[in-house]
């Protein structure tokens, strides 16, 4: 006799009040005993709460009241598998017995687990009545179907095949055939890849495989090769299990040719190998291109400044105007050659994407008045009438940019115009404002001149570098063509644009519109903190000692006659290690510092006296003149940066500033 299992009162209630259908059964060799039923078969069978315990009577008496007797039998052959394999699980559809209910088919799925030596079945319930409705519509027009789909893989140009269970062809369609040259089926029937011998590596297909059969994956477009009427192709595979009866029977598969992206994949991929070893040697072509620039910017730099320092010298102490002529030609052409070096370093600096503004405060009026005092010689040469229009600032003068660049492209602009204007012509330049009221004031410039014009040929291609028109007065006017094209990238650097009206003979007008920055009140207050007119305290220089760390001699010498001469003393030493000794022993009011120098270069100086002494003020002499120059100076514990050539006005307003 057997003993049915029982629920203590809390498991049972929880299992009787589970809202999804579930019924607990207990298996004995002669069957099964339902133990309880959840709220869910409640609803699922319409059995009003008060008479579960009747039906559960009901199906204990005979099961094949609930259940056709098909099924039944199935069911509990199930349960025996489950008892011998407890940690598998099963899914199964059975039918409702038809005489008490109507047609109805049940999706079961079963748990199997072992209270002490009892057997439980928890079997959990769906209806799927109509998608087996839909399924037996399906079959009656399989016939159709299947005809149908010989016809989609008989025409498709994929390659599809399909396996057993240990991966022997069952089938595939005309397409694979046809890719590997075979007649008919037969070759390839109950063979698997390894005997047909198609791969030169199978492993990976094999593993493939195996995931596909054993696990239930699918796989999509997985890589590998194949040997094709002898040659070597790329091919990707995708593949899928194929079931029945929810169990796994075989897979099915199709693959795709891309031999031709794989080698196209190729080709790219040794382009970008190459271009990546050509950028390696444009990078060390630009580093070095970078260095030779720096380095010869230092070296010309430093006999310029010999050069212009003697030769204003030498106008001061000339005892004839012709000899005055003489240095002042001398200086002229060193003046030339120094803007030559400018405009090199400046091209080469927005070529490679290096250059940057750099804005301070500064009074747009006075600015104006600069450049007009230094292109005016040039038009009194040629006899030429230079006017300059003005209008009024909406606001205030003071803008906060770039003013060494916008003085760069005013300068070049005007001085083109008067260089290539005859003798006795006009140039005029006019400014008007606009005013952004966002903090902003839009400036317009218009450069006009009488003189030869450009054609539309050379217009075309004006603002690329070493760009020159041939005409009359571009044989007699000294001039590398790198000028508009500074022009041009300064302008841009402002967020601004450029226009250009000319015909040959009939002069030009340039048009440039620059948008700047209005400077804010506390910009302003501490502008004028700084600012020191030099003329008004020249006798503040006297009597202040310096030192100079100065490696060439003349140069030294130069200074120091600078110095001498505004009634100031000066030490000298020739690397930064001599002046760090000279520091050690002497007080010094400031110290003029050169940046390369042999034994210890400027910089390094800077950083050691500032470990020890933060008050002495240092100035940078440098022929390294680039704003990254300056703020490395500045790094390094400087005041200033001073650039070579030495201009004497800047050096004593420099001195004066950072000793009062």
């Amino acid at each position: 006799m057997t003993n049915y299992y029982h629920f203590d009162d809390q498991e049972k209630k929880v299992l009787c009040d589970i809202p999804s259908p579930l019924l607990v059964m207990q298996i004995s060799h002669d069957g099964f005993r339902l133990l309880l039923i959840s709220r869910g078969v409640e609803k699922f069978f319409h059995i009003p709460h008060d008479q579960a315990e009747s039906f559960i009577m009901r199906f204990n008496e005979n099961p094949k009241r609930v259940i056709h007797q098909d099924d039944l039998i199935y069911l509990y052959k199930a349960s025996q598998h489950l008892e011998m394999h407890p940690e598998k699980f099963f899914k199964a559809i059975i039918r409702l017995a038809p005489e008490h209910f109507k047609e109805t088919y049940v999706n079961v799925s079963g748990d199997f687990q072992m209270r002490g030596h009892t057997k439980l079945l928890f079997l959990h319930l769906s209806d799927i009545t109509k998608q087996h409705q839909s399924l037996i519509t399906a079959s009656q027009t399989s016939d159709h179907l299947s005809m149908l789909l010989n016809r989609i893989l008989f025409t498709t140009q994929t390659c599809i095949f399909w396996k057993d269970t240990q991966r022997r062809f069952l089938g595939a369609n005309k397409a694979f055939l046809d890719y590997y040259g075979f007649a008919g089926l037969e070759v390839i029937l109950g063979k698997t890849d390894e005997e047909m011998g198609w791969h030169i590596n199978p492993d990976p297909f094999k593993n493939d495989e195996l995931r596909v059969i054993q696990n239930g994956e699918s796989t999509y477009r997985v890589h590998g090769t194949c040997i094709v009427k002898g040659k070597v192709r790329d091919i990707v595979a995708s593949k899928s299990p194929l079931y029945l009866n929810g169990v796994i029977v075989g897979l099915v598969g199709s693959f795709e040719d891309v031999t031709a992206d794989y080698q196209q994949r190729e080709e790219i991929n040794q382009l970008n190998q190459a271009l990546v070893r050509s950028l390696k040697n444009e990078e060390q072509a630009n580093k070095a291109k970078a260095d030779f620039m720096a380095r010869m910017s230092h070296d010309m730099r430093t006999p310029l400044t010999t050069v212009m320092g003697l030769s204003e010298q030498g106008i001061e102490g000339a005892d004839s105007e012709r000899d005055r002529q003489l240095f002042d030609q001398i200086r002229a052409a060193s003046g030339y050659l120094l803007s030559l070096l400018n405009d090199i370093l400046d091209v080469e600096k927005f070529d490679a994407g290096k250059m940057r503004k750099y804005d301070e405060v500064f009074d747009l009026n006075k600015l104006h008045e600069q450049v007009l005092n230094m292109v005016s010689p040039n038009a009194l040469k040629k006899r030429q009438q230079l006017t300059f229009t003005p209008s009024p600032i909406p606001h205030q003068p003071y803008m906060f940019s770039d003013c060494r660049w916008l003085a760069q492209i005013l300068i070049n602009l005007i001085d083109n115009a008067i260089k290539y204007t005859p003798l006795d012509g006009q140039v005029s330049w006019q400014v008007r404002y606009q005013d952004q009221h966002d903090g902003r004031v839009m400036v317009t410039y218009t450069i006009a001149d009488t003189g030869v014009g450009m054609s539309e040929e050379f217009m075309r291609h004006m603002y690329e570098p070493f760009s020159q028109a041939m005409n009359t007065e571009s044989r007699y006017a000294t001039s590398t063509g790198l000028g508009l094209s500074i022009v041009k990238s300064a302008i841009e650097l402002f967020g601004g644009d450029i226009d250009c009206q000319s015909k040959l003979g009939q002069g030009t007008t340039f048009t440039v519109n620059l948008p700047l920055d209005y400077a804010s009140v506390n910009q302003v207050e501490a502008f004028h903190r700084k600012a020191i007119s030099v003329d008004d305290h020249l006798e503040d220089l006297k009597g202040k000692h310096l030192l100079l760390c100065e490696d060439v001699a003349i140069n030294a010498g130069i200074i120091i006659n600078i110095l001498e001469k505004y009634g100031m003393s000066c030490d000298h030493a020739s690397n930064g290690q001599e002046g760090l000794e000279m520091l050690a022993h002497h007080h010094y009011d400031a110290i003029l510092m050169d940046i390369r120098m042999p034994v210890m270069d400027g910089l390094t100086a800077a950083r050691t006296i500032r470990e020890t002494n933060q008050d002495i003020p240092i100035i940078a002499l440098s022929a390294n003149t680039y704003k990254e120059d300056i703020e490395k100076s500045l790094e390094a514990g400087m005041n200033a940066h001073i650039g070579k050539p030495i201009d004497k006005r800047e050096l004593l307003e420099t001195i004066l500033t950072c000793t009062s």
